[in-house]
C-alpha cells in the first residue's frame, strides 16, 4: 500500500495543529500550510518530525492554493475556513463560502490536471455543528453549509475523491482566548450564554482527534457529516468544572453584553440566542463512539493546567 501523506491547511491555527497533533499519534506524514511559513508559528511546526515542510497557502490566492497541493504530493486533505478573519465590511455567508469554494476547486483542479496529484483521493472539511439547520441570520453557519454542498457536489466516483464532514459544536478553547479579549483569569470565567443556559461543547483537541479518524477510515466515512459534541454544561458548571480542577473559587459571568453583541456582532448574537433557545443537536455519547477519550470540562482544564498567564493551577 502506497504511504499516505496529509496535507493540513492553515496548520497554525488551533484546529490545524490539534489535527496535525493527532495524525502524528498515529504516525502519518503531515505537510502543512501558512500564509507565512517563515513565520515563528510556522517554523514551530517543523519540530514535528512528522511534518515534512510548512508550505505557502492563502484562501484568497487560487493560485497558492493549488500549488501547496501540486508541492505536497497528498493523498488527503484537511481543511477549514474562517469567518471572522474575512474583513469585517466583507464577512458575509457568501464571501466565506469562497473561501471553501476556492479549496474545493484547487483540489479538483490539481487531480485532473496536476501531474503527481492524482494520487488525492479524501478530503476531510471541518464545518461547525447544525450549520444547514440554523436561522439564515447566523452567516458564518451557513457559509460552511455551503461549503459542504459544493464540496459533495464536486467530489464524486467519476474524480475519484472521497469527502467527509465534521461538525463540531462551541469550543471549550474559547473561555481562555487572549486574542479575542476573554484570557482564562484566575477566579474567573466567561463565555456568551447566560449562567443557567446550557450549551454543547468540544475542546480543539478533540476536534483533531475525529478529523484524524475521518482522515484515515476514508472507507468507513466516506459521504459522511458527523456532528461532534463531547459535553452540554451550563456557564455555572463549567466554572464548578474550573473551580474544582484549579483550586479556585472561579465565579462564571457573560464575555460580551448582549447589546454589545447585537451592535458590532450580529452573526454572534444571532448565535447565542439560538445557542439558549434551541441549541446543537450534536449527541455526545455518539461522538464518544469515535473518540472514546474526548474531554468533558474537568478532563479539558486538567488538561490546560493554568491561567493564561501561565500560573499553574494548584489543585485541592
Amino acid at each position: 500500500m502506497a504511504k499516505q501523506v496529509y496535507l493540513v491547511f492553515s496548520a497554525t491555527g488551533k484546529q490545524g495543529r490539534s489535527v496535525i497533533k493527532a495524525l502524528t499519534a498515529k504516525g502519518e506524514t503531515i505537510v502543512a500550510t501558512s500564509r507565512d511559513p517563515n513565520s515563528s508559528s510556522s517554523q514551530s511546526l517543523l519540530k514535528n518530525d512528522r511534518v515534512r515542510a510548512v508550505v505557502k497557502a492563502d484562501f484568497n490566492d487560487p493560485d497558492s492554493i493549488l500549488s501547496a497541493i501540486e508541492e505536497s504530493n497528498a493523498t488527503r486533505i484537511w481543511f477549514a475556513t474562517d469567518f471572522f478573519s474575512i474583513p469585517w465590511l466583507r464577512r458575509t455567508r457568501h464571501a466565506e463560502a469562497e473561501l471553501g469554494r476556492a479549496v474545493v476547486d484547487a483540489i479538483k483542479r490539481a487531480k485532473t490536471t496536476v501531474g503527481g496529484c492524482e494520487r488525492i483521493e479524501h478530503v476531510v472539511f471541518s464545518s461547525v455543528g447544525d450549520a444547514d439547520n440554523v436561522p439564515e441570520a447566523i452567516q458564518h453557519f451557513w457559509g460552511k453549509a455551503d461549503v459542504e454542498k459544493y464540496m459533495a457536489s464536486q467530489f464524486d466516483d467519476s474524480l475519484g475523491i472521497t469527502w467527509s464532514v465534521l461538525r463540531p459544536v462551541a469550543f471549550f478553547d474559547n473561555v481562555d482566548d487572549p486574542a479575542n479579549y476573554n484570557p482564562l483569569t484566575k477566579g474567573s470565567l466567561k463565555f456568551l450564554t447566560r449562567p443557567d443556559k446550557k450549551v454543547k461543547l468540544i475542546s480543539c483537541e478533540d476536534i483533531g482527534k475525529g478529523a484524524a479518524v475521518l482522515l484515515t477510515n476514508p472507507e468507513e466515512y466516506a459521504g459522511k457529516i458527523i456532528e461532534a459534541a463531547s459535553a452540554e454544561l451550563t456557564g455555572l458548571e463549567l466554572a464548578e468544572a474550573l473551580s474544582e480542577v484549579s483550586g479556585t473559587k472561579c465565579t462564571y459571568s457573560i464575555a460580551v453584553p448582549r447589546f454589545a453583541l447585537w451592535l458590532f456582532m450580529g452573526d454572534v448574537y444571532h448565535m447565542v440566542k439560538w445557542f439558549e433557545d434551541v441549541g446543537y443537536s450534536a449527541d455526545v455519547e455518539e461522538f464518544k463512539r469515535i473518540v472514546p477519550d474526548a474531554q468533558d470540562a474537568r478532563a479539558f482544564f486538567k488538561a490546560k493546567g493554568q491561567w493564561s498567564n501561565g500560573e499553574k493551577f494548584v489543585s485541592e
